[in-house]
């Protein structure tokens, strides 16, 4: 069932600093045209109820400054949002809803990876293109069941490990264990860090699969041995089984005995990071709390708790309310940046509806965009054969509540993610 609609037609003119590059040109009056909708399968409730609220107000934030700046080249920007509850079969079900009675022209969102990859299959069937916004981190979605009309603009799997495993192999150690959750990111996370390892000479002895959702993970933290036989834990959960794991690894002191390093920020702790994590290792499209002395990174920021502040008040709960509420290192940045390339291969397209998909295609597998207003993290590049993309990519140390940068990876460093080939 649909639980929400967005559609906001703003008729001022948004100021320099915040308009986008690809709206130069654009109708600064209110879009007046047919409405262009994008269907977004939100999980706002249950396990990924931190992911989803985290893609609700980023998306709201790019149909607002979307429509702000003229729409589609005229046509306003309207969201269809339902909830799977992170249910593959919901999310298959509930995409069909939006195709075929709401009538959308894109299909967007899904936070785990067999929702994701169900749907991407669905796409092509339906014929829509179908953009992951955050979540969806198994390799397999474009590295071995790619098609043309699904993308993922944000980095994942091997682009992610091979980038930043080698410096922390040198740094802080060669025997490692990963704690994960047991699905297909989970099962994607041990397979690419465990390559990465290989390519590196290190080890991982140590390997903890946990049922997603489980309530009581200490029977399987207390697998992870402090004895020393092991020198870093990679630490792959997510959404609220995250929280939990790190509580029973604070409580046994097994951050003591090595280095954590994980891939999830402060969002994941209701915006304040546990004394567990401090001085472990963080990766990221973002820095939680941005990029210094960045002025248009401090403009995403303010617009963004102002959606989250304001008519997306409702969702902050799991995000520690409005007083620690933050887009984060990945999810919230990802969510944002994968609607607002959705927008810029629209534009580029000329898009108009569904009938255009193939123009939206077309645009949307060639786009390269630079660090700026749209932007402001970092370069985007997609890979057209496989219609994955490449982004700036941060490797962070957290000190108490910071995190400071210890590397900077351009787009272009970062790995392909396969040899996956789009079959037209």
């Amino acid at each position: 069932m649909v639980v929400g609609t967005v559609a906001w037609v703003i008729a001022a003119c948004s100021s320099p600093a915040a308009t986008p590059p690809a709206a130069t040109g654009a109708p600064a009056a209110a879009s007046t045209s047919t409405p262009i909708k994008v269907g977004v399968m939100d999980d706002v409730t249950g396990v990924g109820a931190i992911e989803g609220a985290l893609m609700r107000i980023s998306t709201d934030l790019v149909v607002q400054r979307t429509n702000a700046s003229g729409g589609i080249n005229g046509h306003p920007l309207r969201v269809e949002y339902v909830d799977p509850k992170g249910d593959a079969t919901q999310a298959i079900n509930l995409a069909t809803q939006l195709a075929q009675q709401d009538n959308v022209d894109v299909l967007a969102g899904g936070l785990f990876s067999p929702e994701c990859i169900g749907v991407s299959g669905l796409a092509e069937k339906l014929q829509l293109v179908y953009v992951s916004t955050n979540g969806c981190a198994s390799d397999v979605l474009t590295s071995k069941q790619c098609n043309k009309y699904t993308f993922r603009v944000y980095p994942v799997g091997r682009q992610t490990f091979d980038t930043t495993t080698r410096f922390e192999v040198q740094n802080f150690g060669t025997k490692w264990g990963i704690i994960y959750p047991d699905y297909a990111l989970g099962q994607s996370n041990l397979a690419s860090l465990k390559s990465a390892l290989d390519a590196n000479g290190a080890e991982l002895p140590v390997q903890v699969a946990v049922p997603l959702g489980e309530a009581n993970v200490t029977p399987y933290v207390t697998r992870i041995p402090t004895d020393g036989s092991i020198q870093v834990l990679q630490v792959s959960e997510t959404g609220t089984d995250l929280a939990r794991v790190m509580s029973v690894i604070q409580q046994f002191g097994i951050n003591q005995k090595m280095t954590i390093v994980t891939g999830l920020g402060k969002e994941s702790f209701a915006g304040v990071y546990p004394e567990a994590l401090n001085g472990a290792l963080l990766t990221g499209t973002r820095p939680s709390d941005g990029l210094s002395g960045n002025a248009d990174d401090a403009k995403y920021m303010q617009d963004w708790l102002t959606i989250a502040k304001g008519q997306d008040a409702d969702f902050l709960g799991p995000l520690g309310g409005a007083d620690h509420a933050t887009p984060g290192n990945n999810n919230g940045y990802n969510a944002y940046m994968s609607m607002m390339a959705l927008v810029q291969a629209m534009r580029k397209a000329n898009f108009s509806g569904k009938a255009d998909t193939d123009k939206l295609i077309s645009a949307f597998e060639t786009l390269t965009v630079k660090q700026g207003p749209d932007f402001p993290d970092g370069d985007l590049i997609i890979n057209k054969d496989d219609h994955q993309g490449r982004t700036t990519y941060y490797l962070l140390k957290i000190n108490g509540q910071k995190e400071e940068i210890v590397q900077t990876f351009a787009a272009d460093q970062l790995p392909l993610i396969g040899d996956c080939k789009i079959q037209s």
